[in-house]
């Protein structure tokens, strides 16, 4: 079997340097000094503040941590969240886990993303409290666009941008001037650390809020200000993401290798298409069918020859039990996509025999 995903993170050799400073400081957590260097550093990679970066425990803690900020400062009394259908389960776990009440809207069916234009004229907009854009799987959104939007109406926006960390970390990448993006550090994602997450916004004082509902309400006094979450970043996984932080280009580099592979191999089903980076995140190859049968017989062919394949939002929020009771409008381009779209298999070290291998199942 070749699966679909084999994280690779640093190996141990990599690691014990961090882990000394550990044993000297004898701090393991609350804010240690490497998850100030690792914010300090992610800080400079990205262009921003050292203000504008604050560390968590998760990617979905991310979420939350900022969906609560923003609440506690925004003064909105709507109790709406517009959220994509198309999107991973954590999306709507974070906002109902704030309060939310979440309504289901469709996607466009070019980016696969909300587009802000679809919601000036949403009939629920008065009721809105809080709108969660998603960059699905990395790829490119219009984060300017979602800017004005914030503008325009007063609603905050808080980007979903959990596999995007690596296109971020790009010279060309340039945050908004108040929304705030959440990221992912899974050991699935192109830079990941096991498990984590980062908070990213030009407002530095929204981060320091977010450090404070993540730090449990405390903020330079042990009272605490605000009801808060324990989100912090272990030092130990500080620790792995500094040493993925050391060897991030040569990483790159490994990803590169694969989508060139994946790229080069051999021509594709009849009106199928392939998506590797840059136009999504490292971590994905994907495949987009022409149709659900076309999809069907595609998952079909690869399961029988032994190669994995991961349908990364399911068939969309409303197939999941635990939220088809959420409110929806009509969602047909996102019940399109989640049938149409598969997950390859993606990792550093996948060789290019199996590439060959998966590409010529799909030529067919």
């Amino acid at each position: 079997m070749i699966p679909v995903a084999r994280p690779a993170l640093p190996r141990v050799d990599k690691l014990i340097p961090y882990l000394r400073q550990i044993d000297e400081a004898r701090i393991y957590t609350n804010h240690g000094p490497l998850v100030d260097l690792l914010e300090t550093r992610m800080a400079a990679r990205l262009g921003l503040r050292r203000s504008e970066v604050v560390s968590c425990s998760t990617g979905t803690m991310a979420l939350t941590g900022v969906i609560h900020a923003l609440r506690s400062r925004s003064g909105r009394t709507g109790r709406l969240c517009l959220i994509p259908a198309y999107t991973f389960v954590a999306t709507a776990g974070a906002a109902l886990s704030c309060g939310y009440e979440c309504h289901l809207v469709d996607v466009d069916r070019d980016s696969w993303a909300l587009e802000p234009d679809s919601l000036r004229c949403h009939p629920r907009l008065g009721e809105v409290g809080l709108v969660i854009p998603v960059a699905p799987y990395g790829r490119t959104i219009d984060l300017q666009a979602w800017q004005d939007f914030h503008e325009e109406t007063g609603i905050p926006v808080v980007i979903d941008a959990a596999a995007c960390l690596d296109r971020l970390m790009k010279a060309d990448a340039s945050l908004p001037a108040t929304i705030p993006l959440a990221v992912s550090m899974h050991a699935t994602k192109s830079f990941g650390c096991g498990e984590g997450g980062l908070v990213l916004s030009r407002d530095g004082a929204l981060v320091q809020e977010t450090y404070k509902v993540l730090n449990n309400g405390f903020l330079g006094s042990r009272d605490a200000q605000v009801v808060g979450l324990n989100g912090r970043l272990s030092e130990y996984a500080a620790a792995v993401a500094l040493a993925e932080l050391d060897g991030f280009a040569g990483k790159s580099g490994q990803w590169a290798r694969v989508a060139a592979a994946y790229a080069a191999a051999a021509p594709l089903a009849p009106k199928a298409r392939l998506w590797t980076m840059p136009e999504i995140s490292a971590c994905y190859v994907l495949i987009e069918a022409a149709s659900a049968r076309d999809a069907t017989v595609l998952v079909e062919r690869l399961v029988e020859h032994g190669v994995d394949i991961r349908r990364w939002y399911g068939a969309g929020l409303p197939a999941h039990p635990a939220y088809r009771h959420l409110s929806r409008d009509p969602v047909p381009a996102s019940d399109d996509i989640a049938r149409r779209v598969i997950g390859l298999p993606c990792f550093t070290d996948l060789s290019e025999a199996d590439i060959d291998l998966i590409a010529g199942l799909l030529a067919t």
